[in-house]
């Protein structure tokens, strides 16, 4: 049974973590820089050597060749992502956690977003007892950085703009985000990466739902770490 005050407990955390950041992160630096030299293309120009592509929409928005292009170069760079997650954990988060075990990576070209809709992953099946972190791969200016709500449920959305290498954490589970079409000329790329509190696993994991683009389930040793961190 899930108890109230454990789930009180990590939505609190979850509030107070909100848009903390990394900003002189070198483990995001060098995680950006292998998934560059692996992709082989200047992610910043994306758009001139891939696509164009459909106006992406819920459910086929992590679903191209060239999304399929960075999955597959995943596995050289899993190495420099734990030391990432690892340095998120001990800088930002403060306690051992259970993290996803392959990131979602994401990229918008301009003309198009890089999320299919305005959504809170607790919409699809996400717990609220995770937290999510974005680490940027290229800069991530104004229409084509996530626009989160201010407050939750007040759709006063204002974009978190990011620079190459910085890492945030934010509120996905409570408050509505998604993307404008990307205004500025340049192509954006970027991970999202979730953790669970050891603490909260047990009441976390009990009735996992499984991810909407993976089908994989929310669990350690399939859509989280077999192990905590």
């Amino acid at each position: 049974m899930i108890t109230q005050s454990a789930l009180s407990a990590a939505q609190q955390r979850r509030r107070d973590l909100h848009l903390h950041r990394l900003q002189d992160c070198a483990e995001a630096r060098a995680f950006a820089s292998a998934v560059a030299e692996a992709i082989g293309l200047p992610l910043t120009q994306l758009h001139a050597h891939v696509g164009p592509y459909p106006l992406f929409q819920l459910g086929a928005d992590n679903t191209t060749a060239t999304h399929q292009r960075f999955y597959t170069q995943h596995a050289h760079q899993r190495i420099q992502y734990l030391n990432l997650c690892r340095r998120v954990i001990r800088d930002l988060i403060g306690e051992p956690c259970y993290v996803q075990a392959i990131p979602t990576y994401r990229f918008g070209l301009p003309g198009n977003r890089w999320v299919g809709s305005f959504h809170r992953d607790s919409d699809f099946g996400h717990s609220g007892y995770e937290l999510n972190a974005i680490c940027a791969l290229t800069p991530m200016p104004a229409s084509a950085a996530l626009h989160v709500e201010q407050t939750a449920g007040a759709h006063d959305f204002a974009p978190m703009e990011l620079e190459a290498g910085e890492v945030i954490l934010f509120d996905h589970i409570d408050r509505l985000h998604g993307c404008p079409l990307n205004r500025e000329g340049v192509s954006v790329a970027s991970i999202d990466f979730r953790f669970v509190p050891v603490r909260f696993a047990e009441e976390a994991f009990r009735d996992a739902a499984s991810s909407i683009n993976t089908g994989i389930a929310f669990l350690p040793g399939h859509y989280f770490t077999a192990e905590p961190l």
